[in-house]
């Protein structure tokens, strides 16, 4: 079926950077995938539709713990975000008891831009188109 190989291509270069496969599935309504980042901070959920008509395809992105991982905090700062925000992001100030809110996520959308436009050039040449969704940690996520 060729939903589950797009699965499967749309997920590989994060398996290749060292992401762990979580679930992966097939119903008769959608394909999907579930990875986790190497410092378990973040999970990714792909769902593809399955279906005769052309849905959308839905990409999660989902805080799993309270601070950026490594990574994430040395992209951050290649950006140039001030220390001091870094600090507040990741929590450092408050003992990491802060929670990686929904605007942070953004800046975790943009870490990730390669591998979305990825997703997404695979979703349009398949003729549908990507839906990004964003989850924090926050009580307003």
């Amino acid at each position: 079926m060729q939903q589950l190989a797009l699965r499967d291509q749309a997920s590989q270069p994060l398996l290749n950077s060292g992401w762990t496969l979580l679930y992966s599935g097939l119903t008769p309504s959608r394909a999907s995938v579930t990875l986790l980042d190497p410092s378990e901070s973040l999970q990714i959920s792909l769902q593809i539709p399955t279906g005769e008509t052309a849905d959308d395809w839905d990409l999660w992105l989902e805080a799993c713990n309270r601070q950026p991982s490594v990574p994430l905090r040395q992209w951050l700062e290649s950006q140039g975000i001030e220390q001091i925000t870094l600090s507040r992001l990741t929590g450092a100030e408050s003992g990491g008891q802060e929670p990686l809110k929904i605007s942070n996520m953004l800046q975790v959308a943009r870490w990730l831009q390669s591998p979305i436009e990825a997703i997404e050039a695979l979703a349009e040449s398949n003729g549908s188109q990507l839906v990004l969704h964003l989850a924090g940690l926050g009580t307003n996520s």
